[in-house]
């Protein structure tokens, strides 16, 4: 066997054991009778946090290493293990990877370092799992050298610290010493100095600590989009994802303990071939199978008909919560939940859900023509308000996007935020009194945040983000639905339908800040089915790129996974310039209405403010556009129901009027109406690519950008 394999399987094989309930020493450590601090160590026996030394005995007096220390933090405040791998080694000319911890900087592309272990002295060692997962979680730190020195003793300060960083919250700027005294967490007559802490007096301070909290774990994801299986990140060179690895950790965690909620925070479904060709019903049926609890509607939610969202939400076996989503005539659907109620250890949680009230702007149209989004202030203060009333904690899922970091201090009575829409990677931030939790994205992570209870009152938090990397195992009956449904897939999504000349690379700031392969391509083939003037796409409609070679109808399925259909438009040379107006406003950030186009070209300064950056537009022929001309636009019929902001092209959606009938429509000043089809835009691309047979699309100065900013790659 490979050197790496043996290291990987070696690696499994103990983050397994450490997972497994320590039934066998519990209660029964033998040198502790007549001893001080005896009731605390039998205490502690007794919940499966001490496990003894191997032999059956404690050693009470012997001095407290940090593996040990590692170790009851472990076990005391159930944390689910960090699963690290070894770094790849560089190629010629790169430089090694360097360890990297979370951080809310942290990307999908950098994911490659944050999954070094955190304690690499410690690798092969019995202490492995534990002192990865303590560090991550950054209630110990490493030592200067960035190592983890297991054997190096602790010191009474140092050990009280850990300890209550793990009751309050890590990431609290805080007095934690003081404050565990307040609160009577830690005990009098353990004077803490810098002597070396005994483990008989680490086990009293930890049962002193511990002993009257109600610790609830939540594990909490948002914005999958779809992605259930492993997949490789662009730039990376190791595996993380899938959801039958998310649900084997949950399955373990319930076991270590009973009083676990599983949450999303929106986006699970569509962006991938594997959940559109069913409509959503594999993600569902994951879910169901991963035991979540709930999840709040995400404005990706709504990208299938709102017909098929209600017949997944009576699929789910979980909640799916939006307090702020109503018929048009007031009445609240039947099919999903404002807020749960549940109950753990006599604790009673309440789950609001809150959507953005902007999410019209974000999806299809008609499938939000039946529906309203109420403003999601007022009836977040009114719902939370109800929540509180019933519940001893709170936890709001908001799928808010940009809004989320104002939750807390526009709403109040919120214990902990689980923010969605922005595939945000990190460590919680504490904002007016709320743990505001940033799940990541895209399928690769997980995060397990314990609430902690006193008195019934929530006084801190302890906190993880578990990269689902290769040595995760998997749940097989999760293995069993995905394999199904990607038979399914298979059959239809293999057929090749030409060849690519080379690697189109795709990245949200490639489509959303600047021209790009994929847009023009997608651009010239929606003009050409219309003989159209002119193009434009959204770059927020373009999610994944193209590899050299075989083109297959599953890789357009992936590149343009929404069921966008084609619309032709007649519109004034005004209305042109006012729509590219309105793509080129959000940058440069990464917003999906950027317009890539087809028949012109044009110049806008990024300096400028927004609406005023447009400074020159020129027809293929040469010619400037003519603001008083009309001419024949094609595009999708998104844009032309005002999506992303396209308001001046929406012709489909005029606000009022009875939009279930085929001729309801209107004409604007600057445009009209030629004909909206039922031909998907994926499908108008696939028939441009067989036509051509091959393809080599380029950038052509189609878009120039006068004083180039820089790029937050914020996502919608």
């Amino acid at each position: 066997m490979h050197k790496h394999s043996k290291k990987l399987l070696a690696l499994c094989l103990s983050l397994s054991l450490s997972l497994a309930s320590p039934t066998a020493l519990a209660g029964t450590v033998s040198d502790v009778e007549g001893v001080s601090y005896e009731a605390s160590i039998q205490a502690l026996a007794d919940r499966e946090i001490i496990q003894g030394t191997g032999d059956g005995t404690f050693r009470p007096t012997a001095p407290l290493t940090r593996a040990a220390a590692a170790s009851l933090l472990y076990n005391a405040f159930y944390l689910v293990p960090v699963y690290s791998v070894e770094a790849p080694a560089p190629a010629e000319g790169e430089a090694p990877i360097v360890k990297q911890f979370y951080s809310t900087d942290t990307t999908v592309a950098n994911l490659d370092a944050v999954l070094m272990p955190a304690a690499p002295d410690a690798v092969g060692t019995w202490a492995e799992t534990v002192a990865n997962t303590v560090l991550e979680a950054r209630l110990m730190v490493p030592e200067e050298d960035g190592s983890f020195q297991a054997d190096k003793e602790m010191t009474r300060t140092q050990f009280a610290l850990s300890v209550m960083k793990a009751v309050y919250g890590a990431d609290k700027e805080m007095d934690f010493l003081a404050q565990g005294k307040a609160d009577g967490l830690l005990p009098s007559d353990l004077e803490l100095t810098d002597a070396v802490i005994t483990r008989g007096e680490a086990a009293y301070l930890l049962d002193t600590a511990t002993r009257d909290l109600t610790i609830l774990t939540t594990m909490s994801t948002s914005d999958i989009h779809g992605n259930m299986v492993p997949y490789t990140p662009s730039g990376s060179k190791i595996e993380v994802g899938g959801s039958a690895k998310a649900g084997y950790i949950f399955d373990e965690i319930r076991k270590r303990n009973p009083n676990t909620l599983v949450i999303d925070a929106g986006d699970s479904p569509y962006n991938t071939d594997l959940t559109n060709i069913s409509l959503g019903k594999s993600s569902v049926d994951v879910m169901n199978a991963q035991g979540y609890d709930a999840t709040v509607l995400g404005n990706h939610d709504f990208d299938y008909s709102f017909d098929n969202l209600l017949s997944l939400a009576d699929r789910a076996d979980y909640a799916m919560l939006s307090a702020n989503t109503y018929w048009k005539d007031g009445s609240y659907p039947e099919q999903f939940s404002p807020y749960i109620i549940k109950e753990l250890d006599g604790v009673k949680v309440a789950i609001v859900g809150l959507t953005d009230d902007s999410s019209k702007a974000t999806t299809h149209y008609t499938n939000t023509q039946d529906i309203d989004f109420h403003d999601q202030w007022e009836v977040g203060a009114e719902v939370l308000a109800k929540a509180n009333a019933e519940a001893d904690a709170v936890i709001l899922l908001a799928h808010l996007h940009s809004h989320n970091n104002e939750v807390p201090t526009k709403l109040k009575g919120i214990d902990m935020e689980v923010g969605g829409g922005n595939d945000t990677f990190g460590r919680p931030l504490n904002i007016e009194g709320t743990v505001v939790v940033n799940p990541g994205g895209v399928g690769t992570c997980v995060n397990q945040t314990n609430l902690n209870l006193k008195d019934g009152e929530v006084i801190g938090y302890t906190f993880n983000q578990i990269v689902l990397s290769s040595t995760v195992p998997e749940k097989t009956e999760i293995k069993k639905i995905l394999t199904g449904y990607q038979a399914e897939l298979d059959t239809q999504m293999e057929v090749v339908i030409g060849q690519c000349a080379e690697d189109i690379p795709w990245s949200s700031p490639l489509v959303r800040t600047q021209e790009s392969p994929l847009g023009n391509l997608a651009a010239d083939a929606l003009r050409s089915h219309c003989d159209a003037d002119i193009a434009i796409q959204n770059g927020g409609g373009i999610r994944a790129g193209l590899k050299a070679g075989d083109v297959t109808m599953g890789d357009i399925f992936a590149m343009l996974p929404f069921d966008n259909k084609v619309t032709l438009i007649n519109v004034t040379g005004q209305t042109v310039w006012d729509a590219l107006e309105n793509g080129v406003a959000g940058y440069p950030e990464t917003n999906g209405k950027f317009p890539q186009v087809s028949g012109l070209k044009y110049t806008f300064d990024g300096a400028k403010p927004a609406g005023e950056r447009l400074v020159s537009v020129t027809m293929d022929d040469g010619s400037d556009l003519d603001l008083k001309k009309w001419y024949t636009l094609a595009c999708n019929d998104f844009m032309c129901g005002g999506g992303d902001g396209y308001t001046m092209f929406n012709v489909l959606n005029p606000e009022g009027s009875d939009s279930n009938h085929e001729t309801a429509a209107q004409d604007l000043p600057g445009c009209k109406l030629v004909y909206r089809t039922n031909d998907y835009y994926r499908t108008i691309v696939s028939e441009y690519i067989k036509e051509l047979g091959k393809i080599a699309p380029q950038n052509e100065s189609r878009i120039t950008i006068l004083n180039p900013q820089e790029n937050g790659q914020k996502f919608n």
